[in-house]
């Protein structure tokens, strides 16, 4: 009995120990692992390598990966500068000389015109042979806040031509301009004060330095020495001028009262009692405005111009008056240029030494732009009143060249002339050379 009890405990025992291990392997199976080091194992755990057992050495260094380079800038071309405007052949340049501060300016500038004459006479042979400078000019200008300008200019006519006595002219420098004018109150009214070019034909308004022939007509200025300058400029008077553009620019007139004639004193009362000169004009501008004091003998065809003027100039008893057309209009490969002026001058008894005489004078040309020349024509007539010998009817023809070789900076003219007085013994010829100079 005593050892089937004992052989049942030992089978119970055995149960037991096979229960519990079968419990701790699923126990085990659902557990989580844990660290090799508590994992049970019958062998001892591999040794870790060598490395593992040491201190870790120090990290090597991370070589830092290249940096992207910053952004290139967008690439700027260069942008070149657009080429200044084309200075054309006939425009003029500006003085080199010219001096500006915020409120105003000066420019110095010159004219000068060189020429050869060969000239005959209604009443003797041969022909008369000069080499002279029918203008040499010293010129000044000036503005002042915007609404002042000055002009002057000197000049020295005739230089070294040989009068009848075969004496060289060196008669002394005049002077032939010298005004303000008080622009203020724009194109409408200008004020002009000083020794000026009274109203008169668009011929005689003309600037010397912009002539389309080699000189004014030879009617112009008849009466340049009817008012006691005959030493001085020609056609000039000191005085007031109210001048201005009306109608956008399409009326232009002018208003001037002048010194004039002045009467010498007498026994009984002090001189210089009289009137004074009084001139006006008016001009129409059908197309571009001539806006400036001197008009232009021809602008190259750079305005479109068709201007049709009238004029009137007295003091007592002497009478001045006029009508006159211009025109001017690109034409082909360049420009065609005419005008046109009818005058009359009536000294009566105020200036006897102007007897009355009409005048007619036209000039036409065309300038080729491509070539920079122009053949012109020119036609004056004079019809006297009273025709004599001292004061004969006159006809001159003329024709020539002119090569604007920088427009009116510098440019060439050679002109033959063709005169006939009547009465008188004959006609005669005179040929002109010139060359102009003008910088301003």
């Amino acid at each position: 009995m005593k050892q089937i009890s004992v052989q049942r405990m030992t089978l119970s025992g055995s149960l037991a120990f096979l229960a519990l291990l079968a419990f701790s392997g699923e126990a085990l199976a659902q557990a989580p692992a844990a660290a090799p080091e508590a994992a049970p194992s019958e062998s001892p755990p591999p040794a870790p390598p060598e490395a593992a057992t040491s201190a870790p050495p120090p990290p090597a260094p991370v070589e830092a990966a290249p940096s992207a380079p910053p952004p290139a800038p967008p690439e700027v071309t260069p942008s070149t500068p657009p080429p200044p405007a084309e200075t054309k052949w006939y425009e003029p340049v500006a003085s080199p000389t010219k001096i500006e501060t915020a409120t105003s300016s000066v420019k110095l500038g010159a004219l000068m015109q060189g020429q050869f004459e060969s000239v005959g006479s209604s009443g003797l042979d041969g022909m008369s042979n000069n080499l002279f400078m029918r203008r040499a000019r010293i010129l000044l200008g000036a503005t002042l806040f915007d609404d002042l300008e000055f002009f002057f200019e000197t000049d020295f006519a005739d230089l070294h031509k040989a009068n009848a006595e075969g004496v060289k002219s060196t008669p002394g420098m005049n002077i032939q301009d010298a005004f303000f004018t008080y622009k203020g109150l724009g194109d409408p009214l200008k004020v002009d004060f000083g020794y000026i070019l009274p109203p008169s034909s668009h011929n005689g308004l003309q600037s010397a330095a912009s002539l389309y022939g080699w000189d004014y007509y030879a009617n112009s200025f008849r009466n340049s020495n009817s008012f006691n300058t005959s030493a001085g400029p020609v056609g000039r008077d000191l005085g007031l001028q109210l001048r201005g553009l009306l109608l956008d620019k399409k009326l232009e007139y002018r208003l001037s009262a002048l010194q004039g004639l002045r009467e010498p004193a007498t026994m009984t009362d002090v001189q210089a009692q009289n009137m004074f000169r009084l001139a006006a004009r008016v001009q129409v501008n059908v197309l571009d405005p001539e806006t400036g004091f001197f008009y232009g003998g021809t602008y190259f065809g750079a305005k479109q111009i068709l201007s049709f003027g009238a004029f009137y100039d007295f003091q007592d008893d002497y009478k001045h008056w006029g009508v006159d057309g211009f025109f001017e209009m690109p034409l082909g490969p360049g420009a065609l240029t005419a005008q046109a002026n009818l005058v009359q001058y009536d000294g009566g008894d105020y200036i006897a030494a102007l007897p009355k005489q009409t005048a007619i004078m036209a000039e036409a040309g065309y300038t080729f732009a491509a070539a920079r020349l122009s053949p012109i024509v020119r036609f004056e007539t004079r019809t006297m009143d009273e025709s004599s010998a001292a004061s004969p009817d006159e006809t001159r023809i003329s024709g020539g060249l002119a090569y604007w070789l920088h427009g009116h900076n510098f440019n060439l003219k050679a002109f033959y002339t063709r005169v006939n007085p009547d009465p008188a013994p004959h006609g005669y010829n005179a040929i002109n050379l010139q060359a102009q100079f003008f910088w301003f």
